[in-house]
């Protein structure tokens, strides 16, 4: 199991590292999710954060190491998030509680993180180390509906697999949405909606 970061900064920022090196870290991390990734330039980053591009490179060799090295550490905790949620002692229903209610914890501490790694997965999977791959938060949410399904509460009459893409579109959804703010309140505040809209779509039993 992977071991979670303290919460009291960003998973993405270091204790040894130079406070310039954090606040570009920071507001990279913010462009990237506002204005997209490839929008972004390392000029637009020197000048949101008033460094200049010598100095942004001082820390991050290209634009590219410093977004895999943003996405590494952003999509490691949010495994790490979905790991323990799965693990968690208790039936389907209590788990798939945990998960929801752990990934809405998430977008309150720093929506940024999380977005980046929806946002990105697509195209920075394949570039993470072949090791860190073996994280998959698709194969921890396949386990969680199996179990589910093993229970009789899952639906045997579509593929584990498109249950997993609709499960994970709904939160991912959720938190793109809540945070061009279109919906009020903290993203936990809508964690019990979001779990019966959950159930209702992987259930066995036709709506």
């Amino acid at each position: 199991m992977i071991t979670p970061k303290r919460r009291h900064e960003p998973v993405y920022l270091g204790e040894d590292d130079a406070p310039a090196k954090r606040t570009i870290m920071t507001t990279a991390l913010h462009l990237f999710v506002r204005d997209g990734l490839c929008e972004t330039s390392i000029r637009d980053i020197a000048a949101a954060t008033g460094y200049t591009n010598p100095a942004l490179f001082k820390h991050f060799d290209s634009k590219e190491h410093l977004v895999l090295h943003l996405f590494e550490h952003t999509y490691l905790d949010l495994f790490a998030m979905v790991e323990r949620a799965v693990a968690s002692d208790g039936d389907y229903l209590v788990r798939q509680r945990a998960l929801i209610t752990g990934y809405l914890a998430r977008l309150d501490a720093d929506r940024d993180a999380v977005l980046f790694v929806q946002d990105n997965l697509r195209l920075l999977w394949p570039r993470l180390p072949a090791s860190r791959r073996k994280a998959s938060i698709v194969g921890l949410v396949g386990a969680l509906l199996k179990q589910g399904r093993r229970e009789g509460l899952v639906t045997s009459e579509s593929s584990i697999g498109l249950l997993v893409v609709g499960w994970l579109g709904i939160l991912q959804q959720f938190g793109r949405v809540w945070f061009f703010g279109e919906f009020s309140g903290s993203a936990a505040s809508h964690a019990s909606h979001l779990e019966r809209l959950l159930l209702r779509m992987t259930s066995r039993e036709v709506r």
